[in-house]
């Protein structure tokens, strides 16, 4: 199993990111993708000894991510958890949904901070986006995700392929439009309640002017997936 870590200028957070996963998890595989960072976070994960390539730019989040998965298909990985590098995700929190996983025979199982009260509580504008993403899921996959936002998730082999592929996964932000999607061809997807933590230190990705672009760039792309030609889930078993 791999752990991919995707981190934009996180020099603050890094370093409690990877030794909270070492003290959970002695032996597993971790990789940073470290997209373009402007701060020391590249060297510091290099100086904790862990595997980290860097982009020559930030490229964007899901560019960062499909980055992970090509290393995954290039080292014959089966399974990935999925894991910010900014402090939100909790270590331990990993157990739960490899379990789920198992059990269920999923392809994707989701990490939800909404599916109980627990220690993450978004603020209001947050919040009724999430909602409205939800209903459009529900509407369009009939699936609904609690938290379709969620970046805590584990994908197992045939998942990581089709994601490796150029252009089968967004550069900037994969998120329900992802999930749309995947569900719609076919791929089994399952939530399981996580506790998260509010990112303490550094700045959001969906901070500013990025939040607009969010916004708009979510609908457009929920609305393309919805008429875009799904993949044969058995092809992407072999």
């Amino acid at each position: 199993m791999l752990v991919i870590i995707p981190a934009y200028n996180e020099e603050r957070n890094i370093t409690h990111v990877i030794r909270e996963l070492r003290t959970e998890f002695p032996n597993i595989d971790i990789l940073v993708v470290d997209d373009g960072s402007e701060d020391k976070t590249a060297r510091i994960v290099k100086e904790m000894g862990e595997k980290v390539i860097s982009h020559p730019y930030n490229l964007g989040y899901g560019a960062a991510l499909q980055t992970g998965f090509k290393y995954a298909v290039l080292y014959g990985t089966d399974r990935v958890v999925l894991f910010d590098g900014d402090g939100q995700h909790i270590a331990k929190e990993i157990i739960i949904l490899t379990q789920v996983m198992e059990d269920e025979k999923s392809d994707i199982v989701i990490g939800s901070r909404f599916m109980k009260k627990g220690l993450y509580n978004p603020e209001f504008t947050r919040k009724a986006g999430i909602l409205i993403y939800r209903w459009l899921a529900l509407w369009l996959s009939g699936q609904q995700f609690m938290d379709p936002t969620s970046g805590m998730q584990v994908l197992n082999r045939k998942v990581i392929q089709y994601f490796a592929k150029r252009g089968n996964y967004p550069n900037d932000f994969p998120d329900v439009d992802v999930l749309i999607f995947m569900k719609m061809a076919g791929f089994k997807i399952t939530e399981v309640s996580v506790d998260m933590r509010r990112r303490e230190e550094g700045e959001s990705m969906h901070g500013g002017l990025r939040t607009i672009y969010y916004v708009v760039k979510m609908f457009i792309s929920i609305i393309a997936v919805y008429f875009r030609k799904k993949p044969n889930i058995n092809e992407e078993a072999d």
